[in-house]
């Protein structure tokens, strides 16, 4: 009886000292008008059928911190104080989704016979070569190997290798050594740990959410999570360690209707390689780019 009351007391040791991280927020803020070297964006009307153009849907950025916005048909990048420094020239194809890696832009673009086509930018947004992939609309992505590729989901993912007579695509996976099972219909939240030999439910380390999204993941493999309480509200940020240590943080994301405008695609994340976080948030007279940088 006397090693149970020990064993339960140290096991609420563990949940009394779940590490907490603390960020600091800072904001940049980018100009908004209908012009080249700024960000068109408009409240979204009841009636889309005659909408040319849904203003900025995602965003990147790089090593350098610079920001690459997807503004319609074009990629803007902007420096980190908000300045223009260039964008792609509007082609014959629509940019679905890009990435930033290694000096270069990577966009995943259609036409309107539903062909699919990767094409690469070179940090100036000139256009460097086409090529056409197999007829997938998958988000462009980054996995654990440092790999660009898509990202179909349930952690496969069709890596890119560029060769001089084209492009070669391989199947392999988002995360190595992480298994996510993300079953909502089911309550069903799993991320399995095989090396560590740990299984962790979400729904048992944040019982009283609705749901958990990853976001992505940092160059240690801590896994960020966005955690939702309710549909229409604020949502918080959870890390899992690859130790499987669960860190709390003070970073909350607003949900998108308190900022005026019935955004088309809601209010996009993404996590640099450093663990900083990036929040893209289209407003009526500007758009803010708001990032969270822990404090050592």
């Amino acid at each position: 009886m006397r090693k149970i009351v020990l064993l339960l007391f140290v096991l609420n040791l563990t949940f009394l000292f779940t590490e907490n991280w603390t960020y600091e927020l800072e904001t940049i803020t980018l100009p908004t008008r209908n012009a080249e070297n700024e960000i068109y964006v408009y409240d979204v009307p009841v009636d889309r059928s005659d909408v040319f153009d849904e203003g900025p849907s995602k965003f990147q950025i790089d090593n350098t911190g610079n920001i690459y916005i997807l503004d319609g048909k074009k990629i803007k990048e902007f420096d980190s104080e908000g300045n223009i420094i260039c964008f792609t020239q509007e082609h014959d194809l629509i940019i679905h989704s890009f990435t930033v890696h290694e000096n270069m832009i990577f966009a995943i673009c259609g036409d309107h016979q539903n062909n699919v086509y990767l094409r690469r930018f070179d940090i100036n947004c000139q256009l460097i070569d086409t090529h056409q992939i197999e007829n997938r609309k998958s988000t462009l992505s980054i996995n654990q190997n440092g790999k660009v590729g898509l990202d179909l989901g349930n952690n496969d993912f069709l890596e890119f290798n560029f060769e001089e007579n084209g492009i070669v695509t391989t199947e392999c996976f988002f995360l190595n050594d992480i298994i996510l099972d993300f079953n909502a219909r089911e309550r069903k939240q799993i991320v399995l740990l095989p090396e560590e030999n740990i299984e962790l439910d979400l729904n048992e380390i944040w019982p009283n959410e609705i749901g958990h999204s990853i976001i992505g993941f940092d160059e240690d493999g801590n896994l960020y999570f966005n955690i939702y309480s309710k549909p229409l509200d604020d949502s918080i940020l959870g890390i899992i360690s690859p130790s499987g240590e669960v860190i709390e943080t003070n970073i909350v994301f607003p949900h998108y209707t308190k900022f005026g405008l019935d955004l088309a695609r809601g209010i996009p994340k993404i996590i640099t390689s450093d663990g900083t976080i990036y929040q893209m948030i289209p407003m009526k007279d500007n758009v803010e780019i708001r990032k969270w940088k822990k404090v050592e």
